[in-house]
């Protein structure tokens, strides 16, 4: 067999082949010896039909089934001969007539990560920033959470700002246009009014009604609004509202606080949340480190991806994103892909230079630290340890969390929070 390597891209690898007459005939006859041992024919015993009969009904067969397999045996071996690991399925692009007396000749593309040279990850000097609360954050955690026991009870007057008001729509209309699906959403949950996030007409709008007002409500939707099929349009909301809810906060005693632990004062519990929150701003001070090394790595360090990753990787954002809108509109496939390329790009970048480091480094998880994993899951969901990790290691899971503990520490490893 010949083989000749070329590279278009530096993604790219295209393969012509070429592989002698007489092997693939051959193989056809192999392969025809092997139909003429199962195949029945009117008139003769299995494994007794002449070779000629066999050959005039099955020839074409034979050949497809051998052009397949010389396919796929040829295509390993370049990669092995050549030292090609393809990231996208092999594709024929071209192949001349199979002839009796001529060469099998065919061509494959494939597509290869690049090699890359990630340089200046040792010297990045980034680190997380110093974490700094204040009481006002904590009183007002103490407070969001106290007002999850609150209750709400009907009131017969206007409402107010922190009140909550039940609604439902009569009609939706955006851009002029009606629209029944919107109509039929009704929020399913009262509408809190001077809510952080709400939309501010809505907020006016059913500000100082009483329970069976109508109201019409203009909106026009801002750029950063959740639903992107909105965007930028204007909304009109035929609104009746339905009743009016006052909140009740529960007082808090020491009888409300044992329910959350060994509570005497409500000091004990913002002194709880503080340290709960100083974990959080630390990981979060953490993370924004992780990605502004690996920001710069990208910066500072181009390289391409093969498309077929890109493609396959928009391909499965684009599928969590049809699934989390249940039965909302989606955006067309092609304006998402297009929205959805600049950040699978950059996580696929991200995972390469991960890699990168990981193997230059000699970054590794340790047995010890995939065992405290488990562990800290097993306690979580109530299973026995030897039990949760025998599973996982049939399932997969632990491959998953010996590559998770990886990249973490990688990613301290670039901001000097561990050495290695």
């Amino acid at each position: 067999m010949k083989t000749t390597v070329s590279q278009p891209e530096v993604w790219k690898r295209v393969i012509e082949f070429e592989i002698p007459a007489e092997e693939v005939a051959q193989a056809v006859s192999a392969k025809l010896d092997e139909y003429r041992r199962t195949v029945r024919m009117d008139g003769f015993r299995p494994g007794k039909v002449p070779m000629a009969m066999v050959r005039q009904h099955y020839g074409p067969a034979a050949q497809a089934d051998v052009v397949d397999e010389k396919i796929k045996e040829a295509f390993k071996a370049a990669c092995q001969e050549h030292k090609i690991e393809p990231a996208s399925p092999p594709e024929v692009t071209a192949m001349d007539e199979l002839a009796d007396d001529k060469p099998l000749r065919f061509t494959i593309e494939t597509q290869v990560d690049p090699p890359v040279e990630i340089k200046g990850y040792d010297a990045l000097g980034i680190k997380p920033k110093a974490v700094q609360l204040a009481d006002a954050d904590v009183d007002a955690r103490f407070d969001s959470f106290i007002e999850r026991f609150a209750n709400f009870e009907e009131v017969a007057r206007a409402s107010k700002k922190g009140d909550s008001v039940r609604v439902e729509y009569a009609s939706v209309t955006i851009d002029g246009t009606e629209r029944e699906d919107l109509k039929n959403h009704s929020p399913a949950y009262p509408i809190e009014l001077g809510a952080e996030g709400a939309l501010k007409e809505f907020d006016e709008g059913l500000t100082g009604r009483k329970a069976g007002s109508d109201i019409d409500i203009t909106v026009k939707f801002p750029e950063d609004y959740d639903d992107a099929g909105l965007v930028g349009k204007t909304g009109v909301f035929k609104v009746r509202v339905l009743a009016v809810l006052e909140k009740r906060l529960p007082e808090v005693n020491e009888e409300f606080l044992k329910k959350f632990g060994d509570f005497a004062t409500a000091d004990a519990l913002k002194a709880e949340m503080r340290k709960g929150m100083l974990q959080e701003e630390e990981a979060k001070a953490k993370r924004e480190a992780h990605n502004a090394a690996i920001d710069k790595l990208i910066n500072d360090n181009q390289f391409e991806v093969p498309p077929y990753k890109i493609d396959t990787y928009i391909d499965l954002m684009i599928e969590d994103y049809t699934q989390s809108r249940k039965d909302q509109p989606v955006e067309p496939r092609e304006e998402l892909s297009k929205n959805f390329r600049p950040a699978a790009t950059m996580a696929l970048k991200r995972i390469r230079i991960i890699e990168y480091i990981a193997e230059k480094e000699k970054i590794k998880a340790s047995q010890e630290e995939v065992d405290n994993e488990i562990t800290q899951m097993a306690q979580r969901y109530g299973h026995d340890f030897d039990e949760l990790k025998q599973m996982f290691r049939k399932n997969g899971t632990t491959n998953r969390i010996r590559a998770e503990i990886r990249e973490r520490k990688t990613l301290d490893f670039l901001i000097g929070e561990i050495s290695k």
